[in-house]
């Protein structure tokens, strides 16, 4: 895959994963992973024109003997026209927590009983990733994102983000030492303002702590959190918001 075709995996700071490990790359387990993703309705993000643009879909049905794999049309004319105008697009979501990714030719406007659709050619290949190999996208310094802990004893406490993705977050501890953060210590009342697209309201549980150095000399501790009780409008806040994330930040290097 290209670099402008797929946004999330190849701008990570964190090292990558060796991906031929997870490459679907026979028709019947392309066939039988996009069939699963199908049934269970789980929101899917399209991004086209090379990552400038996106659309949020569902699978609705995987035509084995037609080779095609047909999407919800959108409700936005402009954006249903954008993903139609583009040539090659990334498929990415993450059902159950197992992100998948995979790129198409151009798709094209089929009329269903129900209505209009989307149609695409099956992809040759499926990257299909662990659960716990989430894309990370670093929140930015110059607009922070903030985790307000209702719960925390004592008092509230408000932590800056250091990146998000669908699985969880890392938040910047307020000292090296602070209490409360040891590794699987739970809180359930937290909020995310995931700016302009809303409030992530959800728990989360602190899987790992890392302690850096600044450039001023001093150090800083990050706790890696999963997120708890997540709904699926939950994880198409997340994932808009990752999107947005990534739209921004090309725009910045293109």
């Amino acid at each position: 895959m290209s670099e402008d075709n797929n946004p999330g995996m190849l701008h990570s700071n964190h090292a990558q994963p060796d991906l031929t490990r997870y490459i679907l790359a026979t028709p019947v387990e392309v066939v039988h992973h996009l069939a699963s993703i199908a049934r269970s309705g789980h929101m899917v993000t399209v991004f086209s024109n090379k990552g400038k643009t996106f659309i949020l879909t569902r699978f609705l049905e995987v035509d084995a003997k037609r080779g095609v794999l047909l999407l919800d049309w959108g409700a936005d004319p402009a954006t249903n026209e954008q993903l139609l105008a583009s040539e090659r697009n990334v498929f990415v979501c993450s059902p159950d927590g197992v992100k998948t990714q995979f790129v198409t030719t151009a798709a094209r406007k089929v009329m269903l009983d129900s209505g209009p659709a989307f149609e695409v050619d099956l992809p040759e290949q499926v990257i299909k990733l662990q659960r716990r190999e989430f894309f990370r996208i670093q929140t930015p310094v110059s607009n922070p994102v903030s985790c307000h802990v209702a719960d925390y004893p004592g008092r509230p406490l408000d932590l800056v983000l250091f990146d998000i993705s669908l699985g969880g977050c890392s938040l910047w501890l307020p000292a090296p030492h602070a209490p409360g953060f040891d590794l699987g210590q739970k809180y359930q009342n937290c909020s995310f303002e995931l700016k302009p697209l809303g409030s992530l309201r959800v728990g989360i549980e602190i899987r790992h702590r890392l302690t850096t150095q600044l450039r001023n000399g001093n150090e800083a501790v990050r706790a890696g959190c999963a997120f708890l009780n997540m709904t699926p409008s939950s994880e198409t806040l997340v994932q808009r918001y990752v999107g947005q994330l990534e739209r921004e930040r090309r725009a910045l290097v293109g």
